[in-house]
């Protein structure tokens, strides 16, 4: 009994040693630099834009909105050593545009700054939480025809608006598809006002979003 007991015991020790080991090698720890692309969506509409390519009678609309467009990244990741947990910094340049075939160009930017603790469930899956504040938010918007309710037209004048963003909540999954390469999943909860907007109306900028990102190893 004692010698089966002993056995069990050295068993159990060998099969912790080598986990240790191999989540070693597998965990390395330290820090990455990375760049990731990728788009989003939702988020309230901030204009209407009525667009009609030249030649043509056929009108469609596109929306300018509070969280949707395109996401470029680049920023920092540290692995803590031996430890199922990591945290990332970015600085982001988020922008939802549209262009017309007569020189209209609407957009809304901002320049997130993000920070995201991960928790690794297993070598290739993590899921995180973090925060995330959308500096230099500005909505622009020039070119076009304005048509008035009396039925007169003119050009549309242009607009240059600032923003403030509130303090925007991030849930996130990520896969590692290379030791170099995941595909991440999003969801961000923030809001944005006008800055000269007496009423100061919010727009909702909540969002989901799928990226790429690159890690330099």
């Amino acid at each position: 009994m004692l010698r089966s007991t002993a056995t069990g015991v050295s068993l159990a020790l060998m099969t912790m040693l080598a986990s240790a080991q191999t989540t070693d090698t597998d965990n390395p720890g330290g820090l990455r630099p990375f760049i990731g692309v990728g788009y989003t969506f939702g988020g309230d509409t901030i204009q209407h834009v009525t667009l009609q390519p030249k030649g043509t009678t056929i009108e469609y609309q596109e929306d300018i909105s509070a969280g949707g467009g395109l996401d470029l990244r680049v920023g920092l990741d540290y692995r803590f050593r031996g430890s199922p947990f990591s945290l990332q910094a970015s600085l982001a340049y988020h922008n939802d545009q549209v262009n017309g075939s007569d020189g209209e160009r609407s957009f809304f930017v901002r320049v997130p700054v993000e920070l995201v603790a991960l928790y690794h469930f297993n070598p290739r899956g993590s899921v995180g939480l973090g925060v995330r504040k959308a500096t230099h938010a500005k909505f622009s918007s020039r070119g076009g025809t304005c048509t008035y309710p009396d039925g007169s037209t003119e050009a549309c004048p242009r607009i240059d608006e600032k923003l403030n963003a509130s303090t925007g909540i991030i849930l996130e999954a990520e896969w590692a598809v290379t030791p170099s390469w995941g595909l991440k999943g999003r969801y961000v909860r923030e809001s944005f006002k006008f800055e000269n907007d007496p009423t100061q109306e919010k727009y909702e900028g909540d969002h989901v979003g799928l990226m790429s990102v690159f890690y330099f190893n």
